[in-house]
């Protein structure tokens, strides 16, 4: 896949996910499983009892979900008992875009600095906007060409 390919599809999922990034205080340290159940007005031992388990277990599995502490399985189960459907995901903090981009700067950083002690060793230091633009130069040869060592650094 290109470059331009590769950053088609990180512009279009970031379009995408950019509408889950409204869910994140949804939670506040509080599961799906017990926002969603509140929401409907249900209680515990309604949903146990949808689910076919017990009601402590429900309580559990809230309070597990709450800590990040719950299996997938579940997730996907207590999902079914409240009629929905289990999504897993990843939202970006940023966009993954810029979370490449920054990458890219990292590793042009890295080699501009080799780069730079043996040009002073010669007195061809470059300065001021020679040098962001060589930075600049740098990143977008790093992006396009994608080296294997990309996200070593």
């Amino acid at each position: 896949m290109s470059y331009w390919d590769k950053k088609l599809l990180r512009e279009q999922l970031d379009d995408k996910l950019r509408q889950f990034k409204s869910l994140n205080h949804l939670q506040n340290g509080t599961g799906w499983i017990k926002i969603i159940r509140e929401s409907l007005s249900m209680t515990t031992k309604q949903l146990a009892k949808k689910a076919g388990i017990g009601q402590p277990r429900i309580s559990r599995i809230e309070n597990n979900e709450g800590r990040g502490n719950l299996k997938i399985s579940t997730l996907e189960k207590g999902a079914d008992a409240l009629d929905m459907k289990f999504v897993y995901g990843f939202i970006p903090r940023d966009s993954l875009e810029k979370l490449v981009n920054e990458q890219a700067r990292k590793v042009a950083l890295d080699r501009l600095k080799t780069l730079s002690h043996t040009m002073s060793l010669e007195d061809q230091q470059l300065k001021g906007k020679d040098a962001e633009n060589a930075l600049q130069d740098m990143i977008q040869k790093i992006l396009i060409e994608n080296p294997k060592d990309f996200w070593d650094k």
